[in-house]
C-alpha cells in the first residue's frame, strides 16, 4: 500500500517506522489502495478514517498527542478502518454504513457500531505485536 503522510516532523517520523509494520500485520502491504494520514491539531476526536470514493483513496487523520502509546494505538485502530474499507467489509452509504452486508443509520450509537467494536477489540494487540517486533 502507498502512502503519504502530514505532520511534524518527529511525528511524522514516529508514524513511518511503525506503519510497514502495521499494514503488514493487517493485510495492508499489498493493497492496491492509496492510503494519506494526516495528523491535525483541530481534529475534535483523536482520529477517523474516510474512504474517498472514486480515487482508490482512504484518508486516516488523527489528533496529535505527546504518549507515542497513545499515538500508535490510535493509528492501529484507524488502520483498523482502513483494513475494513480495503476488504469491504465496511462500505458508506447516504444513510449510514454497510457492515458485512447489514445496514446500520448514522444514529447507531458510536459503541454498538460492530466496525467500531473490532477496532477496539483489535488496536492494542496489533500495535504491541509491531513493539514486540522492534524490540
Amino acid at each position: 500500500m502507498e502512502y503519504h503522510i502530514e505532520a511534524g516532523p518527529k511525528t511524522k517520523k514516529y508514524i513511518e517506522i511503525l506503519l510497514p509494520d502495521l499494514l503488514k500485520e493487517l493485510g495492508l502491504d499489498h493493497c492496491r489502495k492509496y492510503l494519506m494520514i494526516r495528523v491535525d491539531k483541530d481534529m475534535e476526536h483523536a482520529g477517523t478514517t474516510v474512504p474517498m470514493l472514486g480515487i482508490d483513496t482512504i484518508l486516516v487523520v488523527i489528533k496529535p498527542v505527546r504518549d507515542r502509546m497513545m499515538l500508535g494505538i490510535t493509528l492501529a485502530h484507524e488502520l483498523v478502518h482502513v483494513a475494513q474499507f480495503a476488504k469491504g467489509l465496511l462500505k458508506p452509504t447516504k444513510n449510514g454504513n454497510k457492515w458485512c452486508g447489514k445496514f446500520y443509520p448514522r444514529k447507531t450509537p458510536y459503541l454498538y457500531q460492530p466496525w467500531e467494536v473490532q477496532a477496539f477489540a483489535k488496536q492494542e494487540i496489533v500495535f504491541r505485536r509491531i513493539l514486540e517486533r522492534t524490540e
